[in-house]
């Protein structure tokens, strides 16, 4: 195991064993418990060092290290309230502070808004609480029966109430930094973007999708087409679902596609419709356009007064051994598995996608040594369960597949891989939290995100791929480059 995972992993083992040294309450258990603290948060910067050090070996850090300083101030933090030597209060304010954290987070993803506050602001409120919670320790110590430090019971006691301050203070401007930063981020994109109020729109709606076999689904388009006054057409339920189509739609330049996500993107495969302005109704089982075109506002598609805002998208070109297509996000390895595992879901929905993820649990690959060439350059990422590639933003339900800012229209290829430095059979476990890691667009381990005009994967061992919700089948290499593009309606 790497040097800065074992560091990782003694950190964690400190919180129970300082706890129980607390618990024996004598004054040479607190003073281990110190020691050992110490130890803990030396360790640290130990561990940003060796990786610091390592750097040209290791293309990802630890997934443990984001977690571990957190755990260890928090659940001490917990120890002195549970034990009445710190107040529940401002336990609770720098709690609650922490999840308000992580709520802007979440809305600021969904909104594609980068939410990064400065480096020192992030460490002084880190630091503010390592040193509470040292200051802390050393009032337990005096209470235990230290003489040599009795002298000083004054002093130590001003520091904790000092700590205290700083620490609630530090919570409550980040709290603030956090609401003033996110409207003021709504407020700008709503100045960018181009309205499109009144304009000829129409309906092509696929019989073929999942949702069409729902009443409740057929009912809501109904009431969508309804509510914006606008005609509604079918695909044809022939093998050439197109036929007919473009002369239905000769009249109108936006047209939405009633279908899930291989419907919209059959349309940015078929010629004719390349040259309209498409917008989206998620009447299929495919949930990363309905993200990407509504940002998962709940039924915010039904109201009729909302004015869609017209933007350019990037169309990728997916090039592997089994020919080339559009498309507009690409899943290869772990994720285009459970896809594979669950093909009939655009009849049956939600509940055989999830039989897929379950099947994928014990018959998946999901390791895989990728060699990745974008921007002249190679890199090997090693132990790699899945890579994402393209220009949109979501997997659906909340869930991003890429992070960072996604420019819709810069001529540039996204991707987001799952890299595991630990033990292999982590892998699929791990995958799992980096859909949460995901949605709050943080772009730390196990995640490895980069982007470049062209992307080139390769790998010794066939990987399936997946493209815009079709299992494609397996290949050793695929090659991806925007090639035009879309303009699209977007919330």
């Amino acid at each position: 195991m790497h040097l800065a995972n074992l560091i990782s992993i003694f950190r964690i083992l400190t919180l129970p064993l300082i706890v129980y040294l607390l618990t024996i309450n004598s004054t040479q258990a607190v003073f281990w418990a110190i020691v050992i603290y110490g130890f803990a948060v030396f360790s640290d910067i130990i561990d940003g060092y060796v990786a610091r050090k390592t750097s040209k070996k290791q293309l990802i850090g630890s997934f443990i290290d984001p977690l571990v300083d957190r755990i260890l101030v928090a659940g001490l933090l917990l120890y002195f309230a549970i034990t009445a030597q710190f107040s529940w209060t401002i336990f609770l304010i720098l709690f609650v502070r922490d999840v308000f954290a992580g709520i802007f987070r979440f809305l600021s993803s969904r909104e594609d808004i980068i939410f990064s506050p400065r480096k020192i602001y992030a460490l002084a409120v880190s630091t503010s609480q390592f040193l509470l919670v040292f200051s802390l320790l050393l009032q337990t110590f005096v209470f235990a029966g230290s003489i040599k430090l009795a002298d000083h019971i004054t002093l130590i006691i001003s520091m904790v109430l000092f700590f205290t301050t700083v620490a609630v203070i530090l919570a409550i401007l980040s709290f603030i930094h956090s609401l003033l930063f996110y409207t003021h981020e709504i407020k700008r994109k709503k100045r960018h973007f181009r309205q499109i109020k009144s304009a000829p729109l129409a309906i092509v709606a696929n019989r073929k999708a999942g949702g069409y076999y729902n009443s409740y689904r057929r009912h809501l388009l109904q009431v969508f087409a309804q509510r914006r006054d606008v005609p509604l057409f079918y695909f044809p339920d022939q093998k050439d679902m197109y036929l007919g189509i473009e002369r239905d739609l000769a009249a109108y330049k936006h047209v939405i596609i009633a279908g899930g996500d291989g419907s919209f993107e059959s349309a940015l495969n078929y010629p004719p419709l390349q040259k309209k302005v498409l917008g989206f109704f998620p009447l299929g089982a495919g949930n990363a356009f309905y993200s990407f075109f509504y940002k998962g506002k709940r039924y915010e598609y039904l109201r009729s007064r909302f004015p869609f805002q017209e933007i350019e998208l990037d169309v990728v070109e997916l090039e592997w051994e089994g020919g080339r297509r559009q498309t507009v996000f690409v899943n290869i390895g772990l994720d285009a598995d459970v896809i594979r595992y669950s093909q009939d879901r655009t009849r049956h929905g939600f509940a055989v996608y999830l039989r897929g993820c379950w099947r994928s649990l014990w018959k998946a690959r999901s390791a895989y040594n990728f060699e990745v060439s974008f921007n002249d350059r190679k890199k090997i990422f090693s132990n790699c369960s899945t890579i994402v590639l393209g220009k949109i933003p979501y997997l659906g339900y909340g869930l991003r597949s890429l992070v960072g800012i996604i420019r819709p229209n810069d001529q540039k290829v996204y991707g987001l891989a799952v890299v595991n430095r630990h033990a292999s059979w982590l892998n699929k476990p791990l995958r799992a939290w980096a859909l949460v890691v995901g949605i709050f667009n943080a772009n730390i381990p196990p995640l490895l995100s980069f982007n470049a005009k062209e992307i080139t994967i390769r790998s010794p061992i066939p990987f399936p791929i997946q493209a815009g919700g079709e299992y494609l089948g397996e290949s050793t290499w695929v090659k991806l480059k925007v090639v035009r593009k879309q303009k699209v309606l977007v919330v």
